[in-house]
């Protein structure tokens, strides 16, 4: 009988097999390495991308508060200015005011009504004068009170005087005057 010696086929065979698996096993290890390679250059650009937003945004952040500084200064200048403009309107009103205020009461006064002292302290006036009978005194109080300068319109005293032909009535007013209106 003929004998073939199949030992050595069989190592032959069992070294090649084992050069495959470590073939195999170094191609999945070369695989992992050039895919842990390209992962992490993915996420370094991923990262690199988020970084360059983040350095965008705080420019854009900081050219907002430039202009929200900017912004502020001019709304303080802007209420400055209001001020002066009410100021200077208050002086306008206080300078022809109180003209205007002293022409509608010269305007009002009855014929019969003459007036003695006017008087103006802290926005209050006070007026006295004479007047030939009580109803002439009502008729000027009326004609104060519908007057938009003069408001709270308030009888002090009237009181009758006699002279050596007339009787007079005296009388003091008190009102509170506007001169804005």
């Amino acid at each position: 009988m003929i004998r073939i010696n199949l030992l050595p086929a069989r190592q032959t065979q069992k070294t090649k097999s084992v050069q495959q698996q470590l073939l195999v096993g170094l191609g999945i290890i070369i695989t992992a390495v050039i895919v842990s390679i390209v992962w992490t250059a993915a996420l370094s650009s991923a990262a690199e991308r988020e970084k360059q937003k983040v350095a965008e945004k705080t420019q854009e952040l900081k050219q907002l508060d430039k202009i929200i500084g900017e912004v502020n200064e001019f709304t303080a200048k802007k209420e400055e200015l209001e001020e002066k403009l009410e100021v200077i309107e208050d002086l306008r009103k206080s300078k022809t005011g109180p003209v205007k205020a002293l022409d509608d009461l010269a305007t009002e006064i009855p014929n019969r009504v003459w007036l003695t002292k006017i008087s103006e302290k802290g926005g209050s006036v006070t007026v006295e004068g004479s007047a030939i009978d009580p109803e002439d005194v009502s008729a000027f109080m009326k004609s104060l009170q519908k007057s938009r300068y003069f408001s709270g319109v308030v009888l002090g005293f009237s009181k009758a005087k006699r002279n050596s032909e007339v009787t007079l009535y005296e009388f003091k007013i008190t009102a509170r005057v506007d001169y804005s209106a």
